[in-house]
């Protein structure tokens, strides 16, 4: 059986807040609890698709929360769990709410393997929570009106010295974009995304900038009002799905956007938003009009240099006009 151990623990919010006694419990290796817990841990490689890296505290190669997880790896115990879910406790505040934290440990061969879960809890159940000690009978109530939505992050690695440092995650709550990172992965488990903020800014606007040449007249507005608007995001975590959800686009502009992607799972991956990155590769807006004309400025500026109005109350017919000193002209080959 490869999962070998499941440790869990209800984990109120201490960010901001008072520090209470964390309950924890040995969930047993049989029941609808377990095949549920089972399913998780099994489809973990699968599932968990968000690249994420321990970060180095201190000037040295060391990291907190991969102590603590090393150390319950190498004697998986109720004592070396609740350490865990003290440091959890510490960096959840009040909107994340209160939790179930699940320690899933198995072997797999040579390699060890953890999977740590958190699961939203019905408040309204907790009047039940026995102050010392939690019950199986207790846990299921709670764990099952909230079985399939939760966070996760899986570690697996031969060495508990040397390895562990890499890890992959998923959330499965809904939450504003990049709130669910900040506690989470940034601040408890100190780590960042794999992908850097340069690397995944400058896939999501490559990849907006192809939809953009090959997609219809309808479509490429679409998304060039979205990429003109997005310049103006702060440094947010997201992904190119959550990109999509947050400027509404179409279906058609998501089908767009999805098949300039070498693979779907890209959509999915998380990064940091870099206003810079994304304002040097759609730097410039390019319009070309039926008379052969083509009107080129910075993307930023654009609608304000070329002041447009519909003619004739027709969406397709439109005048442009702008004015400024001629400070270069030139003829070019064509295309």
């Amino acid at each position: 059986m490869p999962v070998q151990h499941i440790h869990t623990y209800l984990v109120h919010p201490g960010k901001s807040s008072e520090i209470r006694q964390i309950n924890g419990a040995s969930v047993p290796l049989t029941g609808s609890m377990f095949d549920l817990l089972d399913g998780i841990y099994t489809r973990a490689d699968q599932e968990c698709y968000i690249d994420i890296i321990f970060k180095p505290t201190g000037g040295v190669q060391q990291n907190p929360c991969r102590d603590l997880i090393c150390a319950h790896l190498d004697g998986p115990t109720l004592p070396s769990g609740r350490a865990i879910a003290e440091r959890l406790q510490v960096h959840t505040d009040r909107r994340a709410g209160i939790g179930l934290l699940f320690l899933i440990v198995g072997k797999e061969g040579r390699e060890h393997k953890i999977v740590l879960s958190r699961f939203p809890t019905d408040s309204a159940i907790l009047v039940e929570e026995n102050p010392r000690s939690l019950d199986v009978a207790f846990l299921e109530r709670v764990f099952m009106k909230n079985k399939t939505s939760y966070k996760a992050v899986l570690y697996r690695d031969a060495s508990l010295r040397a390895g562990f440092w890499d890890g992959k995650a998923i959330d499965k709550q809904t939450n504003p974009a990049g709130e669910s990172a900040d506690y989470w992965i940034a601040d408890f488990l100190t780590s960042d995304f794999r992908v850097t903020p340069k690397q995944g800014t400058s896939r999501l606007a490559t990849t907006l900038r192809d939809a953009i040449k090959t997609a219809d007249i309808a479509v490429k507005q679409e998304i060039v009002a979205a990429a003109t608007l997005a310049r103006t995001l702060p440094r947010i975590s997201m992904s190119i799905n959550e990109f999509a959800n947050r400027f509404n686009l179409s279906v058609p502009a998501r089908e767009s956007v999805s098949q300039q992607l070498r693979n779907p799972h890209l959509a999915e991956e998380r990064f940091l938003f870099s206003a810079s990155d994304f304002a040097s590769i759609m730097a410039y807006r390019t319009m070309e009009l039926d008379n052969g004309a083509t009107l080129t400025a910075p993307s930023a500026e654009f609608d304000h240099v070329f002041r447009q109005e519909a003619i004739d109350g027709s969406a397709h017919r439109v005048r442009f006009t702008t004015q400024g000193t001629v400070i270069n002209d030139k003829l070019k080959p064509k295309a």
